[in-house]
């Protein structure tokens, strides 16, 4: 006999996400299914039904949103493409059901005395993060613990550690954020405020998208003030042979040695510290 596959009201669902999305509601959840994002079942009474892939689903979406600052117009094209074939390997495990219960991610809260050991960082390293306001430790019935959001914070924070990154240095990437939030606050909070729901619900399409803007002109803007530390492609003339006026070997860099005299030219007089506290 079959077994039969468990089905989950929406309160349920709610509580099942919490785990990796504290802030997810029940008006969320079902704002994303106006949106044609995800279908539940009804009973015969009205009410919705979820199944694992639905809770799979969800899940999905939420994190596309919160990692990716994907519009909802772009997630339902990338949920459509896995639908009909066009998938990427990853995308295609998170939509099948092959990741793990019952965070339905495996990122959960992780305590505070096993932050070190989970991510690979001392003790000290991770009191400064805090300290310094990188990361934060929440408090809970079961003590203190890292959500899964400071959890990645602390693992990309460990990658800074290996280039002599100091945790006070990370402060910067903090302050543009708060910058950033606000800025974008400004724009949609008179939107939130309304009492339409419509008004709310296109201030929130505005947020996503004001997101994906951020990110996207802080990474152009990085890469051009970074611009002549990265490879350049070689001029190429009409006839399809390489331009005489700069090198085939790439760019020529400061304090890297002379092709003429050997020597290895200096980059400068001053010496500065590497990350100014």
């Amino acid at each position: 006999m079959a077994e039969v596959e468990k089905k989950f009201g929406i309160g349920e669902v709610q509580n099942i996400l919490k785990k990796e999305f504290p802030d997810v509601t029940i008006s969320k959840i079902r704002f994303l299914e106006k949106e044609g994002l995800i279908t539940p079942e009804r009973t015969q009474s009205g009410y919705r039904k979820y199944t694992r892939t639905h809770i799979k689903q969800l899940s999905y979406v939420l994190r596309l949103q919160r990692e990716e600052y994907l519009p909802l117009s772009v997630i339902k094209r990338k949920i459509q493409d896995l639908k009909s074939g066009k998938v990427i390997a990853g995308d295609l495990a998170l939509m099948s059901g092959q990741d793990s219960e019952p965070s339905l991610t495996g990122e959960v809260p992780v305590s505070f005395d096993l932050a070190p050991a989970k991510v690979g960082l001392a003790l000290e390293s991770i009191e400064e993060l805090v300290e310094y306001g990188v990361v934060k430790v929440r408090e809970g019935p079961e003590g203190r613990y890292f959500s899964p959001a400071d959890m990645r914070v602390l693992t990309i924070a460990k990658e800074f550690l290996k280039y002599g990154v100091e945790p006070r240095h990370l402060r910067i990437f903090t302050q543009f954020v708060t910058r950033e939030a606000a800025f974008i606050e400004q724009i949609i909070r008179p939107q939130m405020q309304h009492k339409d729901p419509n008004a709310k619900r296109n201030a929130l399409k505005e947020l996503e998208n004001l997101m994906g803007l951020t990110q996207m002109f802080t990474q152009t803007i990085l890469r051009e003030a970074l611009a002549a530390y990265l490879p350049r492609p070689v001029p190429i003339d009409v006839t399809g042979e390489a331009s005489s006026t700069e090198s085939s070997q790439g760019i020529e860099v400061k304090g890297a040695p002379s092709a003429v005299s050997g020597q290895e030219e200096p980059a400068g007089s001053e010496s500065a510290e590497m990350f100014p506290g």
